[in-house]
């Protein structure tokens, strides 16, 4: 377990490598008989995947619990994801028939023979090989033409008749809605997002600070500042220390007789890079000999105090997202019985059937 997140990053980075190399091998203009997605897909997946790798490996040789990385690293997987797709989800044909590679690099080879029917969606378009459907995103370059190319050949195989068109066996929405699979796509997206950011507000305003993941300094204290939210302390080498979140119990009597430099404590802090360029060590504990004077379950208790409304911020989102998914499957299974105007706080303009 200890290596499991340098690994991973190391799995993630390759897969960037292997996106910009694909990146800069992809031809200019669309070469006859093959299909693929466009170049946004290595740039947007890039980024992503880039942006959540930094804070999963500054959280890792920071020493933070394992859980943190690993959900930045959850989310980088996601813009590996659409390096996947830019790298292997690609179509390649000819007269005789296709072949057709998945996210993972599977290639499966079929005759136009082997073609029983087609399903057209909002954005995308599914090609049915017996009981296996083949995806053709409408951002696919070069998709279209691969459709007439499989209908065209359909039509010659089958005497003239033209490719079936597929119903859905099971669709929530009676046949409504157009693009049925992204709707669900999208909301399996954000309903993720969302539980992940709970379990992180979760396990940040309740994981509870102890030596083990904090720092453990011996300094001595010369001056104190007391302010509205804060204390401010400044050890003999000029570093600035803060304990945060005051409160009617704190009792910061003890503190004020250790900053007369002549006492030497242990203390337990986080260093902290504020936005305004300003660096200290957030004190999550300070021990005197052999008691604390400032403890950690007083310190983990205002930092809940002070937190826990976020928790309830992030519950409030997840139901409030899913009561709009309720809503868009009522509204999206009996449109006529809602106005326009209802209908289209849900849905976009040509998604809704009546």
């Amino acid at each position: 377990m200890k290596y499991i997140v340098p690994v991973l990053c190391g799995v993630v980075m390759l897969i960037v490598i292997v996106g910009v190399v694909a990146f800069l091998r992809q031809p200019k203009e669309t070469e006859k008989g093959k299909v693929h997605l466009p170049k946004i897909f290595v740039i947007i997946g890039g980024l992503a995947a880039v942006v959540f790798l930094i804070p999963a490996l500054i959280t890792y040789f920071n020493d933070e619990p394992l859980w943190v990385p690993l959900i930045c690293l959850g989310l980088a997987s996601l813009g590996t994801l659409l390096i996947l797709g830019f790298v292997n989800c690609r179509i390649t044909y000819d007269e005789d028939g296709f072949v057709y590679k998945t996210i993972f690099g599977r290639k499966l080879k079929y005759t136009y023979s082997q073609v029983t029917g087609i399903r057209k969606n909002m954005n995308e378009i599914y090609v049915y090989v017996g009981k296996r459907k083949l995806l053709v995103d409408a951002l696919y370059i070069g998709g279209y033409d691969f459709i007439k190319q499989v209908k065209k050949k359909y039509r010659e195989f089958n005497g003239g008749r033209n490719i079936p068109d597929v119903k859905p066996k099971h669709d929530i929405f009676n046949g409504h809605v157009n693009d049925v699979a992204g709707f669900w796509l999208a909301n399996i997206i954000m309903t993720v997002l969302l539980i992940g950011s709970l379990i992180f507000m979760v396990c940040y305003v309740y994981l509870p600070k102890t030596e083990s993941n904090t720092i453990k300094q011996s300094v001595t204290f010369t001056s104190y500042e007391e302010f509205e939210e804060y204390i401010a302390l400044t050890s003999a080498d000029e570093k600035i220390y803060e304990i945060s979140f005051l409160d009617e119990q704190f009792n910061a009597n003890e503190i004020k007789e250790l900053c007369k430099g002549e006492k030497t404590v242990t203390v337990y802090s986080k260093e902290v890079n504020s936005d305004n360029g300003k660096e200290y060590f957030s004190l999550k504990a300070i021990k005197y000999k052999d008691n604390y004077i400032l403890s950690f379950d007083e310190t983990n208790r205002l930092h809940r105090e002070e937190y826990w409304p976020l928790v309830i911020f992030a519950i409030c989102m997840l139901l409030a997202w899913w009561g709009y998914t309720v809503a868009s499957v009522i509204v999206g299974r009996n449109p006529q019985n809602f106005s326009k105007k209802v209908v289209r706080m849900f849905f976009k303009d040509g998604y809704i059937k009546y």
